[in-house]
């Protein structure tokens, strides 16, 4: 949900940056009106793109890191190793994470400067919307995988229990036969 959030604040912002800007304020009311259907589309664009870049890094660092946790064990050896498969192996991934990050922030902060002044305000949305699309995402993305695993784990002995009655059933009827 925090993630459509910060698509729709993102549209907002960039929408009005283009509003703002000094091309679209210089149009005549009609070519205006035919510009914001563009202007619209573009910052849709954007905001998704830039949005899936946000959430590609934060699932690949999560799952990075997982990886290095299981060969390595220590938590802060696993942080570093994870940090350097990602810039090593990822460069290009890697500078369209950090392009994203960077546009997403500037859809925030042109959000809620619409709204409001106040740097702790500013700050506490910013903070507080990129914990909730990404921390906690991921965190609720892999309990949702483990609860799959889980329970493709309960069907598979349901059918071996189902499976051993039968084989246990066929042998009775086998003695049962002599």
């Amino acid at each position: 949900m925090a993630n459509l959030w910060q698509i729709f604040t993102s549209v907002i912002a960039f929408f009005t940056m283009f509003a703002q800007g000094s091309v679209y304020r210089h149009l005549d009311p009609h070519s205006q009106g035919n510009a914001t259907a563009g202007a619209l589309a573009v910052s849709i664009g954007m905001s998704i793109a830039f949005q899936l870049g946000v959430m590609f890094f934060v699932f690949r660092v999560h799952q990075e890191f997982k990886e290095q946790k299981v060969k390595v064990g220590d938590n802060m050896q696993a942080v570093k190793s994870t940090a350097v498969q990602m810039v090593s192996h990822h460069r290009l991934l890697l500078a369209w994470s950090v392009i994203s990050f960077a546009a997403d922030t500037v859809g925030d902060f042109t959000f809620i400067n619409l709204l409001t002044n106040d740097p702790l305000m500013q700050l506490g949305y910013t903070l507080s919307l990129y914990a909730v699309s990404t921390i906690i995402l991921s965190a609720s993305l892999e309990r949702h995988w483990a609860a799959n695993v889980a329970l493709e784990n309960w069907r598979a002995f349901r059918a071996y229990a189902k499976l051993m009655r039968l084989k246990v059933q066929a042998a009775q009827a086998k003695q049962e036969e002599k």
